[in-house]
């Protein structure tokens, strides 16, 4: 979780996805606090709304949406994946981003992207899929495309150094993208606001 105030950013972190219900009314009553910021005063919130944990999905989207509505700020919900390819984009400098990540009991979460002078498109709808059908919807003759997330331990055939499995989402990279999302106008309502825990493979062409 982290708030930005001008142009500094305050953060507080937890790698257990399982204690995000635990903590999270304590870190934003303590980022508030370190900030000097009540919370009528935010101009904005945004939410991460999945693909994720349920719990972890369901308890964030319900907090940001309760705070919105009580103190009728606008919210902006962002993908966590596109979130972890827009780190990848900024650490690594690639254009073209394949996140890959654990959904548990043998299924992964996709999705690709291309960065472009601060732009970001989606080559291909984040789906849901078996960890088996990994390599059908890769192309391992690609040398422009690299891949991130902890689930990319399940691909074959793809050289080591377009691999990339140490990129953990954190909420103080999340700006960019906000701003990005500002530009666009991209609010919507909280009651607009729900978790999405993707499902299915409708979006995507196999590759071979």
């Amino acid at each position: 979780m982290a708030l930005r105030s001008g142009e500094e950013i305050k953060s507080n972190l937890t790698e257990n996805e399982n204690e995000h219900g635990l903590v999270i009314l304590d870190f934003i009553e303590d980022l508030l606090s370190r900030s000097n910021l009540k919370k009528d005063e935010l101009d904005l919130i945004a939410v991460s709304n999945g693909p994720g944990s349920f719990t972890g999905l369901r308890v964030g989207c319900s907090v940001a949406q309760a705070i919105a509505f009580a103190n009728d700020i606008p919210l902006i919900p962002l993908s966590s994946l596109a979130v972890l390819a827009h780190q990848a984009y900024s650490k690594l400098e690639k254009e073209k981003i394949f996140v890959v990540t654990n959904a548990h009991m043998k299924e992964l979460y996709i999705g690709s992207y291309q960065f472009k002078k601060e732009e970001i498109k989606i080559l291909k709808k984040e789906c849901l899929i078996n960890q088996e059908d990994l390599s059908n919807y890769v192309d391992i003759n690609s040398k422009e495309t690299f891949y991130v997330g902890n689930g990319i331990r399940f691909l074959q055939n793809i050289e080591d150094k377009n691999t990339y499995e140490n990129f953990f989402s954190q909420a103080s990279n999340m700006f960019e993208l906000i701003d990005l999302a500002i530009e666009k106008k991209s609010y919507v309502a909280a009651e607009e606001v729900s978790p999405n825990y993707l499902s299915g493979e409708d979006h995507w062409k196999k590759a071979n």
